[in-house]
């Protein structure tokens, strides 16, 4: 028989308010904020760089074939570089985090407008919303293309948030 008596949760009381403490952190202090984010996403490109190595090396040696292989190299040199450039100047790592967070929106809201008639067979009042989020995302990109520290706030602003949502809902699942 099982027993539905459901104990407390310490751990994740504990976590949660972890969470909690560093979303408020995030905010308190946006530098260090930024500078934990610069040096993850450095981490981040350098390890994709390696791994495309590593795929270019794959792919060549499953196919026999060196054709088309110089975009890939490129790319994982491209991602080493940055990755290195983040992880040991992270002051220049805050302009780097602007931009790429500006030009993630962009791009993301361009390529979600492109694939957003698929969706109009489907639903047309679902194409129509999802066509004016896109475009006020692609203005928002723009707009924080042009203002870089308004894309960093909206950057801390964003980790923030998710760390005090994840962080809630490990106090809530304490219960």
């Amino acid at each position: 028989m099982i027993n539905s008596e459901r104990k407390f949760d310490w751990f994740s009381l504990v976590i949660g308010i972890l969470w909690v403490i560093l979303g408020a952190a995030a905010i308190n202090s946006p530098s260090t904020a930024i500078s934990v984010i610069a040096v993850f996403v450095g981490i981040g490109a350098l390890a994709k760089g390696i791994y495309t190595l590593w795929l270019r090396r794959a792919i060549q040696m499953l196919t026999g074939s060196n054709s088309k292989m110089t975009l890939l190299i490129v790319s994982s040199v491209v991602d080493i570089i940055l990755g290195i450039i983040l992880l040991f100047r992270i002051h220049f790592g805050f302009g780097i985090i602007a931009y790429l967070f500006a030009f993630w929106f962009i791009f993301d809201s361009i390529l979600q407008l492109v694939i957003d008639h698929f969706f109009k067979a489907m639903n047309r009042s679902y194409f129509d919303i999802l066509i004016v989020l896109n475009i006020i995302t692609l203005i928002l990109g723009v707009v924080l293309l042009f203002n870089p520290m308004l894309s960093i706030y909206t950057l801390i602003g964003v980790v923030a948030f998710y760390l005090f949502l994840i962080g809630i809902t490990k106090i809530i699942q304490a219960f």
